[in-house]
């Protein structure tokens, strides 16, 4: 299964380390929030050796690569409108996410955001499994 990480942050990287520990999954690419991070190896952002898969800010190049799944780990707490955003666009791609971050599913934030999430994501409308830790 191709997997695209979505983030390297606090979760991200911990992601990235068990992806890269199953040999049934492949890193496919690595989306970075900052800059400073793009172009960097994803193994090193994840402080486990180099990797081989370059990250990048370029959602669309992510996309682009068809991944089976978006493992969504980007810090949506002060940044929901554009987590929801996020998701919505991986979802319209006919991307699966997985993600560590329980309100994505849109239940929590009413009728609208979950309008959003069920637009982007039909057929089926819920492809969105959150995990927890």
């Amino acid at each position: 299964m191709r997997v695209v990480q979505w983030s390297t942050g606090n979760v991200g990287r911990h992601a990235i380390a068990g992806i890269a520990a199953r040999p049934d999954l492949e890193l496919a690419g690595v989306w970075v929030s900052t800059p400073d991070k793009a172009g960097r190896d994803a193994g090193e952002l994840a402080g486990i050796g180099p990797l081989g898969v370059t990250a990048t800010n370029d959602a669309d190049a992510l996309l682009a690569l068809r991944p089976d799944c978006v493992v969504y780990t980007a810090m949506a707490d002060d940044r929901i409108v554009e987590a929801l955003a996020d998701l919505a666009r991986i979802l319209r791609a006919g991307v699966n996410v997985v993600t560590s971050s329980a309100f994505l599913n849109g239940r929590s934030l009413g009728d609208e955001a979950r309008a959003t999430i069920d637009a982007a994501g039909s057929p089926p409308w819920f492809r969105v499994c959150v995990t927890v830790s």
